[in-house]
């Protein structure tokens, strides 16, 4: 069940437009805006993976 939300509210935020996710002052309609978000997102990513990998891998030694 919770894999099915997860997946609809994915598929809700995938099928809407950038504009829904802007608020005042803030322009997704650049051309910048992705590049920006990406740079902006991409330590969290770096940091997941890292947690992700470390958790694998002390799992995998018990």
């Amino acid at each position: 069940m919770k894999k099915l939300a997860v997946k609809t509210w994915v598929m809700l935020a995938l099928a809407a437009p950038y504009s829904v996710f802007a608020h005042p002052g803030h322009d997704h309609q650049s051309s910048w805006s992705m590049l920006i978000h990406l740079l902006w997102l991409a330590p969290i990513v770096v940091a997941g993976g890292l947690l992700f990998a470390t958790h694998n891998k002390t799992t995998s030694k018990k």
